[in-house]
């Protein structure tokens, strides 16, 4: 698969995708996509758009939580 963006070659790959909902991040392991090598554009399936949506809708309890550090580059932020 060519990449539309930057018209490279696109590998199949499994990645980790991080969701915003509102102010909540979620983060979902063990996607399959096809990521292109050159400029990192991902592409989903129809059907793994649908399990990643679902997810996001259901909120069910995740089998961990990570802490995520936040910064910010605002003015007056160290």
């Amino acid at each position: 698969m060519t990449c539309r963006v930057c018209h490279s070659q696109m590998a199949a790959k499994t990645i980790t995708v991080d969701l915003r909902i509102g102010d909540k991040l979620l983060v979902v392991e063990g996607v399959p996509a096809k990521v292109c090598d050159h400029c990192g554009e991902k592409v989903f399936t129809p059907a793994v758009t649908r399990k990643l949506q679902n997810l996001a809708k259901r909120r069910r309890k995740p089998p961990r939580i990570l802490k995520v550090p936040v910064f910010s580059l605002q003015k007056g932020a160290a």
